[in-house]
């Protein structure tokens, strides 16, 4: 039995990234660091409204609000 659908709401995407076969991307907390720097920019530049994130070292998380084309 296939899975039932997903439910989308418009605007609003839950974004996930892994490492292949569960490796790191975060190898440091400084890579964490930097990656929630570069997420705070593109959050003020109107990119997108973050509405939250969970980070690990081999993926991501985040549930935001596309605002406009980057």
């Amino acid at each position: 039995m296939g899975r039932r659908p997903r439910v989308e709401f418009k605007g609003i995407f839950h974004v996930i990234k892994r490492g292949n076969n569960r490796e790191y991307i975060f190898r440091a907390d400084q890579d964490k660091e930097f990656f929630l720097t570069y997420l705070d920019h593109a959050n003020d530049d109107g990119v997108f409204d973050l509405l939250g994130y969970v980070i690990m070292d081999n993926h991501y998380h985040l549930k935001l609000i596309l605002q406009r084309q980057a």
